[in-house]
């Protein structure tokens, strides 16, 4: 699965074969792992099952409208359900009446005037030195280029996300050695790193604090073992499904409620769980902050976060740093203990049975997965699919993602929509 991750990433930048061997091309001139994938994907579009295009005049978070039905929206990752809350709303609106639309200006040159507020806001949450991006991938692109040289070796995590794995091809054009490690084998990590640190100065080990597809959260206590017996190991973890839902003020996985752990990297969305948009990097120096927002690739030659999407930023940053927070986190956390219970009660095989906003149930081939989010849509769930390529052949399911907007009973009468087909 790693292999096919990384080769749709060399695709997507040119179609780039892998190891050298031939690749023949259809008589259109398109690589055939190209086609595969696009055929993969095209059936589900085919099915009404993706590329889809909400018919509601307006949203309110619980409910979504497809296909003319409305349906309980199990899709989206807006986890506390600030998407909707009514001062994220109006400071977006303010931003545009005081700033306008746009900031069409790079912030090597001019920064639009409320970034100042949202970075201010962001450090007192993360209590660390801080570079806002505009987008995670972005913020990828950014920071791995900089931390990361010639004399180092990158690990990356089978499952590590694919905005991450996309930038592997320029640390590799540096110069740097990359490989994949199975997904969150501690041991296997330990070996590897052992090794490589007996010829490269440093060795990065890159990963999600929890995965996108499965649900399942980094073995964070493993790897601050890991960290501790071996100086020059490093982590770089994007933990964007892991903020705001979890953590003191919303500071995900990895800070919970402590500092930034030593020589690690944490970057995470302000879109998702945070509900405005951009990226966040936490860096255990201002040094390397100042190097990253001042040499950065995308802070240079990449546009700005417009001014609505500041505005939300700085007021769901409010709320992350009010009582109001925590209570967001337990109803949320409510949902996630009862999918879980119910789950295993009705005998559903999970991909993981952590307590994380996003949940998998496995299902089998893509067909078999297609046929049961369908079965769903038609009892009014909407939830996601996840099939080959974003998971391993044979092994989709449905991705069903927790919010606040959900009642008890939603999630009561998902469990048994599924468990009538399983």
């Amino acid at each position: 699965m790693a292999e096919l991750r990384a080769r749709s990433t060399r695709l997507a930048r040119g179609g780039l074969s892998s190891g050298g061997a031939a690749i023949e091309e259809d008589d259109r001139g398109i690589d055939p792992r190209l086609r595969s994938l696009d055929t993969a994907l095209a059936e589900g579009i085919l099915r009404g099952l993706g590329h889809l295009i909400a018919e509601d005049e307006q949203l309110g978070g619980r409910f979504v409208t497809l296909h003319g039905r409305r349906q309980i929206n199990f899709g989206s990752c807006s986890y506390l359900g600030l998407e909707t809350d009514l001062r994220l709303k109006n400071a977006a609106c303010d931003a545009v009446a005081r700033y306008g639309v746009q900031f069409a200006s790079s912030r090597a040159y001019v920064s639009c005037p409320p970034y100042a507020e949202l970075e201010r806001l962001l450090a007192a949450m993360f209590e660390t030195p801080l570079v806002v991006a505009q987008t995670t991938t972005l913020a990828h692109f950014a920071a791995l280029p900089i931390l990361i040289g010639r004399e180092d070796a990158v690990v990356c995590d089978q499952l590590v996300h694919n905005s991450v794995q996309a930038v592997l091809p320029t640390l590799q054009a540096a110069g740097t050695f990359c490989r994949f490690v199975r997904h969150s084998r501690i041991d296997r990590l330990d070996e590897i790193v052992r090794a490589l640190g007996e010829r490269h100065r440093r060795v990065w080990y890159l990963a999600d604090g929890v995965y996108s597809m499965h649900g399942d959260p980094a073995p964070l206590t493993a790897l601050q073992d890991l960290l501790s017996g071996n100086e020059r190991l490093h982590l770089y973890l994007d933990d964007s499904h892991g903020i705001s839902w979890s953590g003191r003020q919303g500071r995900g996985t990895l800070l919970g409620g402590g500092p930034l752990p030593p020589r690690t990297v944490m970057v995470a969305s302000l879109a998702k769980a945070f509900s405005a948009g951009g990226a966040v990097l936490a860096l255990p120096d201002a040094e390397t902050a100042r190097l990253i927002r001042t040499c950065g690739s995308t802070m240079i030659f990449s546009g700005p976060l417009q001014p609505a999407l500041i505005g939300a930023a700085i007021a769901s940053a409010r709320l992350h740093l009010s009582s109001e927070l925590a209570g967001r986190q337990r109803k949320l956390m409510d949902r996630i203990h009862l999918f879980n219970a119910l789950a295993e009660a009705r005998g559903l095989p999970l991909g993981s049975p952590a307590a994380t906003p996003i949940r998998f149930v496995k299902t089998g081939d893509n067909e078999e997965t297609y046929q049961m989010a369908a079965d769903l849509m038609n009892d009014g769930f909407y939830t996601n699919t996840a099939v080959f390529p974003a998971v391993s052949k044979r092994h989709g399911g449905l991705r069903v993602a927790l919010t606040v907007h959900q009642t008890l009973d939603d999630v009561r009468g998902l469990i048994e929509a599924i468990a009538r087909r399983i």
